[in-house]
């Protein structure tokens, strides 16, 4: 597990602090902060993450493949379990994340638990290829890339897609549908919640729902993106975009708030999730 360092800070407070840190561009501040100081980034793998197991279960039919992903972040510790499964990843980040020594710490740690990877220690971004066939791409948009159509045997993504915008999300999958080959695979995991509810225990995992658009954009800073696209709403979007959906799975489910903003459908029970995955075929 990554970040499971636990704290109690008034998520209004912390939404201010975000608004500085945009302002300033402070975005190395923050990384430190999280690393040293709050330890919001500590590696502890003590064993399988569900998020791995998962997207190894979807793609079971394309094992040995070659695989992209994007949002991947600092200790890229889903690629090294799942690069005894993969011929190859590329992973890329809208925004240089990779932390070498993270990076080492997770490999030693998933080496332990799982026989078929060796632990070999990476001190650039050539021994992550060379050790581990990992190929790290940062800063990249994936919404726009120069990969050649059908390029790959399928993509994974997990907790990102919740702080991207809806308007990129549409780019992103047109340009998905372009590069994963036919019948190619796509896993997906997104993250639901409120994000601030995840350092303040005062305030309900959906405590967002609340708020309109304009109520809830005052809280919401770019360095802390949150888009409150439910279940629902990536079911539609990606049928719209011509994916077949062959998971589609929600969970979590938790009490939504007495008061839910007009926005949202309170008739789909699905706006309760706080999690869901979803597993895509590309059809051409």
């Amino acid at each position: 597990m990554i970040g499971n360092y636990k704290m109690n800070f008034n998520w209004k407070i912390k939404s201010i602090c975000f608004f500085i840190i945009d302002l300033l561009k402070l975005y190395k501040v923050l990384y430190f902060i999280q690393k040293h100081i709050t330890k919001r980034s500590k590696v502890c793998i003590s064993k399988k993450d569900f998020n791995w197991e998962k997207h190894e279960k979807n793609l079971k039919q394309i094992k040995g493949g070659e695989i992209l992903e994007f949002g991947a972040g600092k200790s890229l510790s889903q690629n090294i379990y799942l690069s005894k499964f993969f011929k190859s990843q590329v992973v890329v980040d809208l925004f240089p994340m990779l932390d070498i020594e993270m990076f080492n710490k997770a490999a030693k740690s998933i080496s332990q638990l799982e026989a078929e990877i060796d632990f070999k220690q990476s001190n650039n971004l050539d021994d992550v290829k060379k050790n581990y066939n990992i190929i790290y791409i940062a800063p990249f948009d994936i919404s726009k890339t120069s990969f050649l159509e059908g390029s790959f045997d399928g993509c994974i993504s997990t907790n990102t897609l919740e702080h991207i915008p809806m308007e990129s999300i549409v780019k992103i999958f047109a340009e998905l549908k372009r590069i994963v080959c036919n019948k190619g695979l796509i896993s997906l995991i997104i993250d639901y919640s409120d994000h601030y509810a995840h350092t303040d225990s005062k305030i309900g995992l959906l405590n967002f729902l609340k708020y309109s658009d304009s109520e809830f954009n005052k809280y919401n800073h770019s360095i802390h993106y949150q888009n409150r696209l439910r279940h629902y709403d990536y079911a539609k979007l990606f049928k719209e975009l011509g994916y077949l959906i062959a998971v589609n799975k929600p969970y979590g489910f938790v009490d939504i708030p007495n008061y839910v903003s007009s926005k949202f459908n309170l008739d789909d029970a699905t706006l309760r999730a706080t999690k869901g995955y979803f597993l895509l075929e590309v059809k051409k």
